[in-house]
């Protein structure tokens, strides 16, 4: 079996050579059947990713969103800790560049714009590669499986290409597995247990 740091790289080259029409067009069918889930219409709150390095496109939900009144949160990461928390957001323009160069919520709006878990909340995650088991590679640092660990009634759903599905991926304890995976082909679906 590959190890995670094979299947990143495996998959972050296969993802690279992706055209701009190629990621777009995908994005925009993942994007539309996230929107027709029972997950994401019964979620009174959002928590997005802004899409980096040609992760599947977000603005298509955060539009919709934002059309039906949903509260948007996305995350901000802190250096100092490794963690990351979520704030609402109701504009693009309140995100800025942030670590890695992704956008992320301003400093001035943290103090009143914190996410507090609750259960009509849908977490959308990005990731590297994903498995047919609903487990996830991320770029390493572990700040959502960190996130999730003790949010679990927080329903779950990741964007992926098809070509970042694989067959396994090992796994770890702290590894939090995906309620949904959603691709352009196919939703994946997990029963947790």
């Amino acid at each position: 079996m590959e190890t995670k740091a094979e299947i990143r790289k495996r998959i972050l080259e296969t993802r690279k050579k992706l055209t701009d029409d190629e990621a777009a067009s995908k994005s925009a069918a993942i994007v539309q059947k996230v929107i027709k889930t029972p997950e994401y219409r019964e979620a009174d709150n959002i928590l997005l990713y802004a899409d980096y390095c040609r992760e599947v496109m977000t603005r298509g939900i955060f539009e919709d969103a934002l059309l039906h009144r949903k509260r948007i949160y996305f995350p901000r990461v802190d250096k100092m800790t490794n963690t990351m928390e979520f704030y609402q957001v109701i504009s693009i323009r309140q995100l800025v560049r942030g670590y890695m160069d992704i956008l992320e919520p301003r400093e001035d709006i943290q103090a009143r714009y914190k996410f507090q878990p609750r259960e009509d909340t849908l977490a959308i995650l990005p990731g590297v590669a994903f498995d047919t088991s609903g487990y996830r590679v991320g770029y390493g640092k572990g700040f959502y499986d960190r996130f999730l660990e003790n949010r679990r009634q927080l329903s779950t759903m990741a964007l992926a290409y098809a070509c970042q599905i694989v067959d396994e991926i090992p796994r770890a304890e702290h590894d939090i597995k995906m309620d949904k995976i959603v691709t352009e082909e196919i939703i994946y679906s997990f029963l947790r247990i």
